[in-house]
């Protein structure tokens, strides 16, 4: 995944990040400020809400599209990506963000965050890439391992099963128009069945509160991790 993603990185990061961009000539200010409307739309469907005095981890970061947004709701961030070529763009474009950690993952959990150390977890775009659905539950598991108590994790995954792909001259058509990426398993990823996300929220530790768009590819799950004795 690390070198598939650094890839897209060289290839178009800022498509790769956000497909709804033309590929090969994306619209910068569109990009950036897509951004903060994502992140309203994603927390608003779950009623999440960040605070100043809150220390987040975002999953996923791409070239911080959404850190932006986050940095300036909360006190800090910790801004973590699978591709080192993405978290080197990502310090390019945000100098500004000084209360922002970026971080290399290691493509299967929260390494390096320590247990019940921050308030909330942010995951946009990021879960529904991912080919082998236990990493993505695994990730899941991991939010809950760094939450304090009552803190809460908004997540986005795909609940729709990987649809057939089309044949002849409809194929050919998409291959013509699409970069060759976006037929790759790294990039088509996999879904999640609910009861699978439910269980592995109880496994770190929290309990889903709600879920906004099951059923589709961009099912927003808000899981909160228990306090003691709750």
């Amino acid at each position: 995944m690390a070198r598939f993603w650094d890839e897209r990185a060289r290839e178009d990061p800022f498509f790769f990040v956000d497909n709804r961009l033309e590929y090969g000539h994306p619209d910068l200010d569109r990009f950036w400020a897509g951004g903060e409307t994502d992140l309203e739309m994603m927390l608003a469907a779950v009623g999440a809400a960040l605070r100043q005095d809150d220390d987040v981890v975002e999953l996923g970061c791409g070239i911080g599209r959404l850190t932006r947004p986050i940095a300036a709701r909360c006190r800090s961030v910790r801004a973590l990506d699978v591709s080192p070529r993405m978290i080197e763009l990502a310090r390019s474009y945000n100098p500004e963000l000084a209360n922002v950690e970026w971080l290399v993952g290691d493509g299967t959990s929260l390494a390096g965050i320590g247990d019940a150390s921050v308030d909330a977890c942010i995951s946009h775009v990021v879960l529904q890439h991912i080919p082998e659905p236990a990493i993505s539950l695994g990730y899941i598991r991991e939010m809950g391992r760094v939450l304090r108590p009552g803190g809460w994790a908004a997540f986005q995954v795909s609940t729709v099963p990987k649809r057939r792909e089309p044949a002849g001259l409809v194929q050919r058509f998409r291959e013509r128009h699409e970069p060759a990426a976006s037929f790759d398993p790294r990039w088509r990823g996999s879904a999640l069945e609910l009861d699978a996300v439910r269980d592995a929220a109880r496994a770190g530790g929290m309990e889903v509160e709600q879920m906004a768009g099951e059923g589709t590819q961009h099912c927003v799950a808000l899981a909160r991790r228990q306090v003691s004795g709750t």
